[in-house]
């Protein structure tokens, strides 16, 4: 279960900087050429200095962007630009920013998250699957030690009673408040409290999280890692926590990536054979012609609230089909999978893998490719001369309600979150010295 941790933050001195929205910064991984241009003009401390130092003539092994960037961190102690925060904290922290129409606040906190235990096999093995960004990532604090970009997990709690206690303890108090460059307003709140910290550890250790962005979880386990072979880890030591934002899955902003698949190896069905072969377990109609008529079906099922409501092209004839989930289908879908959850069966992807490919169509491996977007779906279908791609499909991603209803039942089940806006580096950082 996580382990939250209050920690010695560091914070920049608005007495040094003035506005503390001068000199935050969005994650390394999200920025420009040009955005990263316009954050060096934009303060001598800004904080971009350290995530992403850019190159100079005549750099060499002892002058270069990461110890440029060490020096920055450690000048801008030296001189108060940055301080210590003298009591260990978790900060509460409110995002405002506009979503669906309209302005909204995501509320959730800034803490440290206890790192898992690793061995020598696991650290090679997550090397092996390194990417850019996970690489600049470890790069930076082996170079700084110090971690400044928050990695994100979201959480299930219906009642919301974490972030309410903490709502409750920074109601009459006075944030520091940022504006970045897109318009998000971002608020902070120290929280020192011992006994407050103390009842938010507890609570949150019977919280399952989903680590929303991987790279900077596993940047921070590998470093970590290395730091115990150098035999520089002890228990106290600030790097067996990863400075992390939490919120809880239902807040505002939150949503399930779509995931359409592509069976590579599916039968080579016609739209009318498909219909047949779903037989009595789903309402079927022929919705439309070529890839392209997928963008109106998606609009049709994203509107639907009904069970089961899925698009399945078919490549043989160029056909896309419609098809409903029938209380038939409701029941063979219980035949097919008796040990799993109600709430389970009732998602479209299970729908798909289990009851169309296995059982109706009796497809043992699809060989299955998935691409995010509508958009991306047409250009695969539209770029498959040879018809290596017998079905694909238009399915709806759960709701984050559905999400957290299938934490609370304990269910095995992970997707990928869309988590923008991204709290930005430099609220808050979290040294290792």
């Amino acid at each position: 279960m996580p382990d939250i941790r209050a920690i010695h933050g560091l914070r920049y001195d608005l007495g040094h900087i003035g506005a503390l929205a001068d000199v935050i910064a969005p994650p390394a991984s999200t920025l420009t050429p040009d955005q990263i241009d316009q954050l060096y003009k934009r303060h001598p401390a800004n904080i971009v200095r350290v995530l992403t130092n850019r190159e100079e003539p005549g750099d060499d092994e002892l002058n270069n962007p990461h110890s440029r960037a060490k020096r920055f961190l450690t000048d801008w102690q030296r001189q108060g630009v940055l301080q210590r925060e003298p009591d260990p904290a978790i900060y509460v922290y409110h995002q405002e920013f506009d979503w669906q129409g309209q302005r909204v606040t995501r509320r959730g906190f800034l803490a440290g998250l206890a790192l898992e235990d690793i061995d020598q096999e696991q650290y090679e093995a997550v090397q092996v699957m390194l990417t850019e960004s996970f690489s600049s990532s470890l790069n930076r604090l082996r170079a700084t030690g110090a971690d400044i970009t928050p990695q994100v997990s979201v959480y299930a709690d219906p009642s919301i009673s974490v972030q309410q206690d903490l709502e409750n303890h920074i109601a009459m108090a006075t944030p520091l408040v940022a504006k970045d460059a897109s318009g998000v307003v971002h608020r902070l709140w120290p929280v020192t409290d011992h006994n407050l910290i103390g009842t938010i550890r507890e609570k949150m250790a019977h919280h399952r999280l989903l680590q929303a962005n991987q790279d900077e979880y596993a940047a921070a386990t590998l470093y970590r890692y290395e730091l115990a072979q150098e035999g520089e880890l002890t228990p106290q030591h600030p790097a067996n926590v990863a400075l992390t934002a939490f919120f809880e899955m239902t807040e505002p902003g939150f949503e399930v990536l779509p995931r359409f698949p592509l069976a590579h190896q599916a039968p080579a069905v016609s739209s009318q054979e498909l219909i047949e072969k779903l037989g009595i377990h789903f309402d079927c109609q022929v919705f439309g012609q070529g890839p392209s008529a997928s963008s109106s079906l998606w609009e049709e099922l994203q509107t639907s609230n009904e069970l089961g409501h899925l698009g399945i092209y078919c490549t043989a004839d160029d056909t896309w089909v419609r098809a409903q989930l029938t209380a038939d289908g409701q029941l063979r879908m219980e035949d097919a999978t008796p040990e799993r959850d109600d709430v389970w069966r009732e998602l479209d992807n299970n729908l798909w893998e289990w009851l169309i490919l296995t059982e109706l169509l009796e497809t043992a491996d699809a060989k299955e490719s998935f691409v995010r977007t509508v958009d991306h779906l047409v250009q695969a279908l539209d770029q498959d001369q040879a018809k290596t791609i017998p079905l694909a499909a238009l399915l709806r991603p759960v709701t984050m309600s559905q999400y957290q209803d299938l934490i609370d039942r304990k269910v095995d089940f992970f997707e990928a979150i869309a988590i923008g806006p991204l709290p930005p580096c430099g609220l808050v950082l979290h040294p290792f010295s």
